[in-house]
């Protein structure tokens, strides 16, 4: 991992950006994250953006350092390297490509896997539903990448340990997945360690059965249909349908977005400026050029929605 260098060079590099914006009191704000205190610094204005840290910076003590002031908060329940990820992105406002690569490069995958999969969960608890997305993208990247079936150990989790609603898109996710590999060439221990989880996770089995039952009305199979695959379009022909998910099939705005196109290239709020997105237009070749479909994180705010499971 980067060790929040990402953070501090962003916010050096925004702070005549948040000089100009005429907040009282400090700039920046020094996050304290773990048992170990490691830390983070990240604009005010980007993290006042979020009403989750909005409502504490209120409270937080001031702190000063070599001449210049911090707002200091805690957070010692939060992993670092989890929350270097979403200090990265609420800096820059990027996808988590660099990250995939550097864990590829060094054989960490395992690692970034579990630390995307605690920030969807994380962006859920603050509302942050843009950050959902982007770490959602970035989950089934990993999974792309190194050619994983579903992890029996993540099922575990999101089933036995998350909130339903917090992880409603991961367990959507997660089943599609599951559907997916059961459909495959599958070890025996592997087709016994998901017979448990069903028989452990009610709430599992029954959103699976839901999902295959979807799939056989509609004509698709689980086994062809790869949710690692996230085609670069919500309006997909029947071939494609075949073979992959809509663009923002697991996204937190896909009860509203129908076939229409991903909110991603918006703009973001005036108070979060975006240069990912700021004049950029997704032409039909970098569509097609992209190995994995469109990374860019969704500026939506739309509620996690009470749908049913996504075939399509």
């Amino acid at each position: 991992m980067y060790r929040g260098r990402f953070g501090e060079k962003r916010a050096s590099s925004a702070s005549s950006v948040n000089s100009s914006s005429r907040l009282a009191g400090p700039a920046t704000v020094k996050l304290l994250v773990g048992p170990e205190n490691q830390e983070f610094i990240v604009p005010r204005k980007m993290l006042a953006s979020c009403s989750y840290f909005r409502q504490r910076i209120d409270t937080a003590r001031i702190e000063f350092e070599k001449g210049q002031s911090h707002l200091v908060m805690t957070m010692e329940d939060q992993c670092p390297d989890m929350f270097e990820l979403f200090a990265y992105w609420m800096n820059e406002r990027r996808n988590f490509d660099r990250y995939i690569d550097a864990a590829e490069a060094n054989n960490s995958c395992t690692e970034l896997h579990w630390d995307l999969v605690n920030l969807h969960l994380f962006a859920a608890q603050v509302d942050l539903p843009a950050l959902q997305d982007c770490a959602m993208d970035a989950i089934q990247d990993v999974y792309l990448r190194c050619n994983w079936d579903i992890k029996p150990k993540l099922i575990n989790h999101v089933y036995k340990s998350c909130d339903p609603q917090e992880s409603c898109r991961l367990r959507k996710w997660i089943v599609a997945m599951t559907a997916w590999t059961l459909g495959g060439v599958v070890t025996k221990e592997m087709s016994k360690a998901i017979t448990r989880l069903f028989d452990q996770c009610p709430d599992f089995w029954a959103e699976y059965h839901t999902h295959t039952r979807k799939m056989a009305q509609t004509g698709l199979e689980g086994h062809f249909k790869n949710p690692q695959l996230r085609l670069p379009s919500n309006n997909l022909r029947n071939e494609e349908r075949q073979f992959g998910f809509r663009q923002c099939s697991f996204h937190t705005h896909r009860s509203t977005v129908g076939q229409g196109k991903c909110p991603h290239a918006s703009s973001f709020s005036p108070l979060v400026p975006s240069p990912y997105t700021d004049g950029y237009f997704e032409s039909d070749s970098d569509r097609a050029d992209s190995r994995f479909g469109s990374r860019m994180v969704s500026p939506c705010s739309d509620t996690i929605p009470e749908s049913d499971l996504e075939t399509s």
